[in-house]
């Protein structure tokens, strides 16, 4: 079986998440793959220091989940962390920005219920 391991990350500060926009324009959790062997707490820290430009503060594991996407399963860990600092995104990234949870975009539910469980966690 085929999967990939990814890691998504509810990065909070005070009562606003730090969301990216997808290529396709869509709004998401940042995150990505994790590379082969890698830990998945270590990925997160990657993926925070590549797409915000600043290191979180230590991550906590919220959920599991899955979903089959172009004929792929994925397996897909979310992760709570705090901003420690303002987000430094790359010039390459297509959007990013801090949201309010009360004036969230269009989002997968299930990374929506995450942010809500975030906020109880951290």
């Amino acid at each position: 079986m085929d999967v990939e391991i990814r890691v998504e990350i509810v990065a909070l500060a005070d009562e606003a998440v730090w969301l990216v926009q997808s290529p396709q324009g869509d709004w998401t959790l940042p995150g990505g793959p994790l590379m082969e062997g890698e830990d998945p707490v270590d990925g997160v820290r990657r993926w925070m220091i590549r797409m915000a430009g600043v290191e979180p503060e230590e991550p906590v594991i919220l959920e599991a989940a899955s979903r089959r996407e172009d004929g792929r399963w994925q397996l897909i860990l979310r992760y709570a962390c705090r901003l420690l600092q303002e987000p430094h995104p790359p010039s390459g990234l297509p959007g990013s920005g801090l949201f309010h949870i009360e004036h969230l975009p269009p989002l997968d539910p299930g990374q929506r219920a995450a942010i809500y469980r975030a906020l109880q966690v951290l």
